[in-house]
């Protein structure tokens, strides 16, 4: 693998000097209080290396303490912005990069004279929003433009404006918006402000793409000019790839994305610090360095690989576990001194045998955390954690970019959702995004493993802050299976579903990302079920389409089988003449129904229950009462039973001894001379 490095990669002028100067506030604090306004460059690395030091970030003037340190990054910021700084007694340190500076200053004079601003450059960006502020209180317009075509849409004429760029614009975007608007805005103010770094970084970036299989651009999605470097190789060079640690470098390896006998080019933002750029040429060339130890980087960086070996605070380096106590495991990371890891990092890792480690002397990465010299020698304190979590995040950005979903372990819950990690850093889901509908407790997910979509990254204000969500991938899933079951779809068709809701006039079954309505009268054949009679949310049942409609995703579906009809089969089963036995349970002018099984009612008329004329069904039968009867009449289709007690053995009111001495016969009288 035959590796190159543009020449012009790496910290810019301006982002070098602001990094010094706030290393030198550190040294120089004496415990007074430092802060970034905004993040001084787009890296994670080095920004947080600075926070470990003391230093917080404030996105605003607003919010820096008063008589504090303030660095002001290269981007520059508002006079307004100054302003405040003063009056809150703020010592400032401005490090608003030269280039910056002089743009500042171009647009004061000309606003300050009624012209209109117009920049070329990423609108919202740190070092746009500090150059509009410089026409604050002038009264004249401003815009922000990316393409000659943005120049059709000002509100102004552009003879009465000028024209600046933001330092990291693109050079060949920035020309071609000239020529379209030098006919209209006179020469003398069209200015050429893009950084000198700036368009070399570029022009090299191009040139180095256009020769290279693969090309490594080594920086921030967050960073304006890592950006723009990304469109540019991308357009002379199809396999190009963002990257900010060398790890992910490593992976494109491993994954084959980048293959050993190439020729592999790299170039970085003006964020991105020389350490991160060695680490990654040193990734690229690790498997030829085996082969021969003797091989030469293309690059000027290659005499300084050796320097990426010395232990430092924040490096990534490898050691060999030479012990452990109940405390530390010790680390041999090739210093005068061993360095020491908490033993509770492993601890916590059940796939990790220590013992098995500790005895075969196996190697590990670990994070320099800090560096002490005291009399007793060099106290070197080391993570294996802190490394698995870089990894860990560097993924889950990854991931948050490509919308590429992970799994993470829900270990917690807080209020109103669930924490779940992913290689120790921990991703908050709220509730909302857990599953369609309703999660009322929270507990049963701890354990668990859950396939999550990142939603958010976010590391503002110095804090990384990280949201995922479930939903969002079942919601997709169900979109795909919704289309599939409209696309196949016809009447009678049957389907496994899933109870979603219970509603008053029926039941919403989910039959695979469509949800169709069983009507309460599909449920059951019983006339007076509820669907809380029937079934419960999340039951899986068998469905069939009764009909559909695709203009207005409606589906109707049915339940109730014909097997489980009462009168199914019903004339083989109880035929004309057959004797059957049955419970009365309810009794009308006209007769009694008798139950013959469950939801299967008979009607005996009141003519068939008594060999007496009765005047009401209740003068010989009673709710409740077991009887025996003959079938006289089926008619399914009408779903009706006749039935005969009569026939089988007739039911005859119970008299008073009153009413039956009334109808008893009287005795005839004795004959004349006969005793009575």
């Amino acid at each position: 693998m035959k590796v190159t490095v543009a020449q012009s990669s790496g910290f810019c002028f301006g982002v070098k000097n602001a990094v010094a100067a706030a290393e030198e506030a550190v040294s120089n604090s004496a415990g007074g209080k430092l802060v970034m306004l905004g993040e001084i460059v787009h890296n994670g690395y080095v920004v947080d290396r600075l926070l470990q030091r003391g230093f917080t970030i404030c996105e605003t003037a607003e919010e820096c303490p008063e008589k504090s340190v303030v660095i002001i990054r290269a981007h520059g910021v508002k006079p307004s912005d100054i302003a405040i700084l003063k009056a809150k007694e703020c010592e400032i340190r401005d490090m608003t990069c030269p280039f910056v500076s002089k743009i500042h200053k171009i647009v004061r004079e000309h606003a300050e004279n009624g012209m209109n601003i117009i920049i070329a450059g990423t609108k919202g960006h740190p070092e746009v929003t500090g150059i509009l502020g410089e026409a604050e209180g002038t009264g004249v317009k401003t815009a922000v433009i990316k393409s000659p075509e943005d120049l059709e849409n000002l509100d102004f004429p552009l003879s009465s404006a000028i024209l600046v760029s933001q330092t990291t614009f693109s050079s060949e975007v920035f020309k071609d918006i000239c020529k379209k608007a030098e006919n209209q805005i006179a020469f003398k103010y069209l200015f050429d402000t893009i950084c000198i770094t700036t368009e070399s970084r570029q022009k090299e970036a191009a040139s180095l793409s256009g020769e290279s299989d693969s090309m490594l651009v080594i920086g921030s999605s967050h960073s304006s000019n890592t950006t723009k470097l990304l469109d540019i190789c991308k357009g002379r060079c199809a396999r190009t790839f963002l990257v900010n640690s060398a790890e992910e470098a490593g992976r494109l390896i491993a994954e084959g994305k980048i293959l050993p006998d190439e020729r592999v080019g790299i170039t970085a933002g003006a964020s991105t610090p020389e350490a991160i750029i060695l680490e990654v040429v040193q990734k690229m060339n690790e498997d030829e360095n085996k082969k021969n130890e003797n091989q030469n980087v293309d690059s000027e960086f290659a005499n300084a690989l050796d320097l990426l070996a010395q232990v430092r605070r924040g490096a990534i380096v490898k050691g060999t576990i030479t012990s452990a106590d109940s405390d530390f495991v010790y680390v041999d990371v090739h210093d005068k001194s061993e360095g020491r890891i908490a033993r509770r990092e492993f601890e916590s890792d059940p796939d990790f045998d220590l013992d098995k480690a500790v005895a075969e002397h196996a190697e590990v990465t670990v994070k320099v955390r800090s560096i002490k010299n005291s009399d007793q020698g060099k106290e070197i304190i080391l993570s294996k954690n802190d490394v698995e979590a870089e990894k860990g995040r560097a993924e889950i950005e990854e991931a948050f970019n490509s919308k590429t979903p992970i799994e993470v372990k829900i270990t917690r819950t807080v209020k109103d959702g669930l924490i779940g990690t992913f290689k120790g850093i921990d991703v908050y889901i709220h509730r909302t995004q857990i599953k369609h509908g309703e999660v009322k407790d929270l507990d049963p997910y701890i354990g668990q493993t859950m396939e999550i979509r990142i939603t958010k990254f976010d590391t503002e204000k110095g804090r990384l802050r990280i949201s995922g969500s479930h939903r969002v991938i079942a919601s997709e899933e169900r979109a795909k299976k919704s289309a599939e079951v409209w696309d196949n779809i016809e009447e009678g068709k049957h389907y496994i579903g899933t109870v979603r809701s219970l509603v008053d006039f029926g039941a919403f079954i989910d039959i695979g990302g469509v949800d169709g309505l069983v009507h309460v009268s599909e449920l059951s054949w019983s006339r007076n079920a509820k669907p809380s009679d029937v079934l419960k949310v999340g039951d899986q049942v068998e469905v069939y389409v009764k009909s559909f409609d695709k203009d207005t995703k409606k589906i109707s579906l049915g339940y109730k089988r014909l097997e489980d009809d009462p009168y199914y089969n019903i004339e083989e089963r109880m035929p004309l003449g057959c004797i059957v036995k049955g419970t009365v349970v309810r009794l009308t002018k006209f007769g009694a129904f008798v139950q013959l099984e469950p939801d299967l009612d008979a009607l005996c008329h009141v003519s068939q229950i008594s060999s007496e004329r009765l005047d009401k069904p209740e003068d010989a039968l009673h709710v409740g009462q077991e009887v025996q009867a003959q079938v006289t009449e089926i008619d399914p289709e009408k779903r009706r039973i006749s039935i005969s007690i009569k026939a089988v053995a007739p039911i005859d009111p119970v008299k008073s001894e009153e009413a039956a001495a009334e109808e008893a016969p009287a005795e005839e009288a004795p004959a004349d001379g006969e005793e009575a």
